[in-house]
């Protein structure tokens, strides 16, 4: 149920839009880091309203950094996007159009599915070198180095072998970190550096400004929906702006909600890094970068054990039984692990 005064103050934003009281709101369930509601107005759905995650101790300003980049998508006529409509920073809300689709299943991705993927990302970027793309920001942690892959995720392994391990899963939590997790990352930061200094590549090199690529950052099936007629449109840009083509890749097939097959990953490399500069390259960082951004995406997955995981649960679902959310957390945890063990 939303709360009167919030109900009140979204009325208000959407009246400045063109739209007319009354309005009835919907949670939508299964979000990560933002309340997300359907508005609906004569029993139609006409729009989808965000009430975004914010804390002090968090800088970055997630309305800000989506709606900039769908607007940027928008004005480029990209619309495989909802459009932005209106939204108030001070409250941090946004009003988005209504996509009428479904989720796609994760045993049912095909090679038109992957080619969508790739004409929106291309397309995306036909546009990067224009002065509203070149005013986007980077995206969050971007990485323009082979050594900025690997610190991302030495920063990330630190924050988490902050965790005390006081509650029974945390200590749970606790051993699979020192355990498997770190034992783990160690043998493939070591594996990738020797990968690094035989192709003869340098680790701090910064890649050149052609080489980068304008990136949804948290891109994958698990942020589109398929309309009736097969059509993806894509979702959620809060992460997006500059980054590493090569993250972008490594992060659409590590990331665990719906995984994409290995047997698509050559044709989305080539498809992506054919017109980069010295694109054999290209390709080899990316498998060298694939099972570092793995163990990334294991660390993601285990946010929930630390303090910031935990305000943003209570923020999107305060019933919710931390200890289940926890199990499951640490058990994808563990799957991840098992798949760069068995590929090592």
């Amino acid at each position: 149920m939303i709360p009167q005064n919030f109900s009140n103050q979204v009325s208000a934003l959407l009246m400045t839009a063109g739209y007319e009281e009354p309005f009835e709101f919907s949670l939508l369930t299964g979000g990560k880091n933002n309340r997300v509601f359907i508005v609906h107005q004569n029993a139609q759905s006409i729009g989808v309203l965000k009430q975004y995650y914010h804390q002090k101790a968090d800088l970055r300003d997630r309305l800000d950094s989506e709606w900039r980049f769908l607007t940027f998508l928008w004005n480029n006529n990209i619309h495989q996007i909802p459009e932005p409509i209106v939204s108030d920073p001070v409250s941090h809300i946004a009003f988005y159009s209504f996509i009428d689709g479904k989720k796609l299943h994760p045993k049912k991705i095909t090679w038109d599915h992957i080619d969508q993927a790739i004409d929106f990302f291309n397309s995306l970027n036909s546009f990067r070198m224009s002065d509203s793309g070149r005013s986007l920001p980077n995206a969050s942690e971007a990485c323009f180095s082979l050594g900025d892959h690997i610190r991302l995720v030495d920063r990330r392994i630190q924050k988490l072998e902050t965790i005390k391990g006081r509650s029974r899963m945390d200590k749970k939590a606790r051993v699979f970190i020192d355990n498997e997790l770190l034992p783990v990352w160690k043998n493939v930061r070591t594996a990738s550096c020797q990968l690094i200094d035989d192709l003869h590549l340098i680790p701090d090199e910064e890649m050149s400004f052609n080489n980068r690529r304008l990136s949804p950052s948290d891109f994958g099936f698990h942020n589109a929906l398929e309309d009736n007629c097969g059509k993806l449109f894509f979702l959620d840009f809060e992460y997006a702006g500059w980054d590493d083509p090569a993250k972008t890749i490594c992060d659409f097939f590590c990331q665990p909600a719906i995984p994409v097959p290995k047997r698509f990953l050559p044709v989305l490399i080539d498809k992506i890094t054919k017109d980069m500069d010295e694109p054999e390259i290209q390709c080899k960082r990316i498998d060298l970068l694939l099972p570092v951004y793995q163990i990334k995406w294991c660390c993601v997955v285990l946010n929930e054990f630390l303090p910031w995981g935990r305000s943003r649960r209570i923020f999107m679902d305060s019933d919710s039984d931390p200890d289940v959310i926890k199990e499951e957390q640490l058990r994808k945890a563990s799957v991840i692990i098992q798949d760069v063990v068995e590929n090592l």
